[in-house]
């Protein structure tokens, strides 16, 4: 998958016949009280709902639902367009201008296989076009909005108050410090993931069923570390480093809350389960015994 959406989209392989199911639900806990961490998928197929049923009742036991960013808000026109004009290149330039001759011809051989619209999209820089490519490429198995809008329009008709993580502004500001990345890196590894796609969507949403985060690690975080390490900074250990605090917060009132976030988030050494376990706080796989 393209690689913003595939260092934030994520996997798993379904747990059955279990007394228990394994999800990317964590109970975060430090003294009486406690916060839910549950890694998403930013894009499923209809046959992926509903999702394992740790969510459900981690969000039935939430007063507060936390989400990256204002789902609603990133939805509307005026966002698409700021991010847009964002992700524009400067000075009358165009994508043809910033990648080197091979890297142009496979995207141009790229584009003419799959029927993607290369000529509409010159004016962006490869960072978008790794956006575009991969949510052209994912519409076309299927998958559409992920377990964060499935929750986010549920707890809006359920009227449970809302938070976010970071702004819009600070969104465009990471998606802005992705487009310094190599421009041929991004391209090259868009390219190789979106025809590789359609095995792949699939396995990463079973191991996300499963919440096997070792695997998410492996194939995604140590990827993204070693193909764009700057990407992976900006999109992975800023972020996590800014929310931090805003999660221990949580901590200091009585209610419970659920935070969602891209599972990637969750994993590895620079994972907030590992921060938040270097913290003192008591983190442990939210499990429910299926009847």
């Amino acid at each position: 998958m393209g690689l913003i959406i595939r260092g934030l989209v994520i996997f798993a392989c379904l747990a059955s016949s279990n007394l228990f199911a394994a999800s990317t639900v964590y109970e975060i806990s430090k003294g009486k009280n406690k916060v839910y961490l549950a890694g998403t998928v930013h894009l499923l197929r209809p046959q992926d709902f509903p999702p394992p049923i740790e969510f459900d009742a981690a969000y039935k036991q939430s007063r507060k639902i936390y989400f990256e960013t204002d789902i609603q808000k990133s939805k509307t026109p005026e966002f698409s367009q700021r991010f847009a004009q964002a992700m524009t290149l400067p000075d009358n330039t165009n994508l043809k201008d910033v990648l080197d001759a091979d890297t142009w011809g496979a995207l141009q051989a790229f584009s003419e296989k799959s029927q993607y619209p290369l000529s509409q999209t010159m004016m962006f820089n490869p960072a978008m076009i790794s956006i575009l490519i991969t949510i052209t490429e994912s519409k076309k198995m299927g998958a559409d909005d992920g377990v964060d809008v499935y929750y986010d329009q549920l707890a809006r008709r359920d009227n449970k108050a809302l938070g976010e993580l970071e702004t819009g502004n600070e969104v465009i500001g990471y998606m802005k410090s992705f487009s310094q990345e190599d421009p041929n890196k991004i391209i090259m590894s868009t390219i190789n993931d979106a025809e590789h796609m359609a095995d792949e969507l699939g396995e990463m949403i079973d191991a996300w069923k499963a919440g096997d985060l070792e695997l998410l690690e492996k194939n995604l975080g140590e990827k993204m570390r070693i193909e764009t390490p700057n990407a992976y900074q900006s999109l992975v250990i800023n972020r996590n480093q800014k929310w931090l605090p805003k999660i221990k917060a949580m901590f200091k009132t009585p209610e419970i809350e659920m935070v969602l976030v891209g599972s990637l988030h969750l994993s590895g050494k620079d994972g907030l389960l590992a921060m938040l376990k270097k913290d003192g706080y008591q983190v442990k796989a939210f499990t429910v015994k299926q009847g």
